[in-house]
């Protein structure tokens, strides 16, 4: 099984540092670089206690963009 270090390494080579999937044109319909950058956020958060948060640099290398938090609760002095 690999570790989330070496899904963290996949996921950068082959999803957000790919222009091909960043500039497709299906990312208006489903965005789905941003799914799974958020879903790995998650993972992260899930195995080592903290967001990883920084998906967004990676596909900021090939001049794009990702939400990475869609499954994120954003917490206030609220809650």
């Amino acid at each position: 099984m690999k570790d989330i270090d070496d899904i963290r390494e996949y996921l950068i080579e082959n999803v957000f540092r790919n222009p091909d999937i960043m500039f497709s044109d299906e990312r208006n319909n489903v965005d789905l670089p941003e799914i799974i950058a958020s879903l790995y956020n998650c993972l992260h958060l899930a195995i080592t206690g903290e967001p990883y948060d920084y998906m967004f640099h990676w596909a900021n290398k090939v001049g794009s963009w990702v939400d990475e938090k869609l499954f994120m609760e954003e917490k206030t002095d609220e809650t």
